[in-house]
């Protein structure tokens, strides 16, 4: 399954959620662009979906992948430089997950498992970096 369709499942498996049909409508490329949907309702995505989806935007060079992490109740983020240097990472809540992805080009939902966050990549255990 293409990464697209992943992130088509996760977030049709949540269709209740307005942010999720809005991101869902998005990512088929049919009633909604970009500009129509928020950093709110990115960020809320993130929670709704319990982590299935993730962010990722550009600043510069470097990557910023953004996470809801339900064992701790908060967003994380780690951001790295090609080829998979880590040069921020941390937790935070609902206001600074908007605010880091404000701040970026983007953003870009991917399902977890296509980020460092997912099969044991570099980001998938983040308590040795936050």
């Amino acid at each position: 399954m293409s990464d697209r369709d992943s992130v088509r499942d996760a977030l049709f498996q949540h269709s209740d959620s307005r942010p999720c049909r809005l991101v869902w409508a998005a990512v088929d490329d049919t009633q909604t662009t970009p500009d129509d949907i928020g950093p709110r309702d990115y960020v809320e995505v993130l929670r709704v979906t319990d982590g299935a989806v993730c962010l990722v935007g550009s600043e510069d060079q470097a990557d910023l992948y953004v996470r809801w992490d339900g064992s701790r109740g908060q967003f994380v983020y780690v951001a790295f430089w090609p080829p998979w240097g880590v040069v921020d990472a941390g937790a935070t809540d609902r206001d600074g997950a908007v605010a880091l992805v404000t701040e970026r080009d983007g953003p870009a939902p991917v399902h977890v498992t296509e980020t460092p966050f997912g099969n044991g990549g570099p980001a998938a255990d983040l308590s040795g970096l936050v």
